[in-house]
């Protein structure tokens, strides 16, 4: 059990002293702290200055002259309307070729079937829209007045409605639009964070092992050192230099979001962070993290110099991708059946299982006999890895998938 511990110890430690692992966490860290204040960065290095107003002349050709004027008074922010009364389409087109104006709006039609031609240049598409939006207001405004209504009357038709939503049975929960988007960043968070665990922390273990192995340095520590309580001993110890990392950014963003004005988690997030689900979170990342380490660790185990790992670590790397995509194309459709089917196998588990649980209700027995089988299938994924470890580790030769595992095995059943 001490060299259990001293495994643990020795590799977490060299992990952490490691000037990659500083640099990379340093500079994962200054990223998310600068991402979370990037309105401030600019505001910052970009002044204090106001936003430039477009200018738009509008060419009205309707019957009703009241909708130019009532665009001219309008004080839309970033535009400016100006009635070019006594001028056509064709000159004021010109004139904004001229840089004279930005942008033109040629109006026609009568006043119940308003017809509104911009012409502009540049992708900003928002623009036409805002347009668009300040069009239909001054109709709005000129038809209610034509129609002789009063304040009254107008409130009437423009207050809005109250609307809530409630459950048809007791036990059953209503999603928000709220709800929705804080379940939908926290899934989409735990996705990428378990894909990023595998690809990085899969290949840091399966790469030390390999490395150790062309070295020489395996020879070595086999002798005093069980293969198994190495194996173990190395996962563990990694998975505590990750989590280092990942509380690390935690922090740094947890700085960013003190730095930027209490405003970007709240937009993501909503008032309330679902702390039963971060539990959750947290859960599934272990037990992931431990069924594709020890396949990682068995994998490393079976190449003989470290070139060979992306080679080994193609599956591992293949299965995480799938699992990725089906839980990025099941944040749209949480409910589908394949989501439910594939929830239960224990590579896709981790990502699809918390999608299920932030996105839909599912019942308690179904996340129990979920959980059940994850963690069976970790423990039985792993004694299987330790044995094929046992027996790797020995062997140096040309990498072969099927044939290693059958010789992995032959020669750990011989250590035993």
């Amino acid at each position: 059990m001490n060299n259990f511990w001293v495994t643990i110890k020795h590799t977490a430690r060299n992990r952490l002293k490691s000037k990659a692992f500083v640099w990379s966490t340093i500079l994962i860290s200054l990223i998310v702290i600068g991402l979370m204040n990037v309105e401030n960065l600019v505001t910052a290095f970009g002044g204090d200055a106001e936003t430039d107003t477009s200018t738009v002349a509008v060419i009205s050709e309707t019957e009703n002259e009241e909708v130019a004027e009532l665009l001219t008074s309008l004080d839309s922010g970033e535009l400016t309307y100006l009635n070019y009364a006594d001028e056509d389409t064709d000159s004021a087109i010109q004139a904004a070729e001229n840089d004279e104006i930005d942008y033109v709006l040629e109006l026609s039609g009568a006043i119940q079937q308003l017809e509104a031609e911009f012409f502009r240049t540049g992708s900003d598409f928002m623009l036409g829209q805002q347009v668009q939006m300040d069009v239909q207001r001054v109709k709005e405004t000129v038809v209610t007045n034509e129609l002789g209504l009063d304040e009254e009357e107008l409130s009437m038709i423009y207050n809005p409605i109250s609307f809530q939503e409630s459950s048809l049975g007791e036990n059953d929960a209503v999603q928000t639009e709220e709800t929705h988007m804080q379940s939908y960043w926290m899934v989409y968070g735990l996705v990428f964070v378990i894909y990023m665990i595998i690809i990085l922390f899969g290949s840091i273990i399966a790469t030390e092992v390999a490395t150790e192995k062309s070295s020489r340095v395996m020879e070595l520590i086999v002798s005093s050192v069980n293969p198994v309580t190495q194996m173990f001993g190395k996962i563990i110890g990694i998975g505590i230099a990750g989590f280092v990392n990942i509380l690390t950014i935690v922090m740094a963003a947890f700085i960013g979001y003190l730095i930027s004005g209490a405003t970007f988690l709240e937009m993501l997030g909503g008032e309330e962070i679902q702390f039963s689900l971060v539990g959750f979170a947290v859960l599934l990342i272990v037990l992931g993290y431990l069924l594709y380490g020890g396949i990682a660790a068995m994998l490393g185990a079976l190449v003989s110099r470290a070139e060979e790992v992306n080679q080994a670590l193609q599956p591992l790397i293949y299965l995480a991708m799938i699992s990725f995509f089906l839980a990025i194309f099941g944040l749209n459709v949480p409910d589908a059946l394949f989501v439910t089917i594939l929830s239960y196998i224990p590579f896709f588990t981790p990502q699809l299982l918390f999608l299920r649980m932030g996105m839909t209700t599912i019942p308690v027995w179904e996340i129990i006999v979920i959980f059940m089988i994850l963690v069976i299938s970790v423990i039985l994924v792993n004694l299987l890895a330790a044995r094929i470890y046992k027996g790797g580790v020995l062997m140096y030769g040309k990498f072969s998938f099927k044939g290693g595992m059958k010789q992995a095995l032959r020669l750990g059943r011989k250590e035993r």
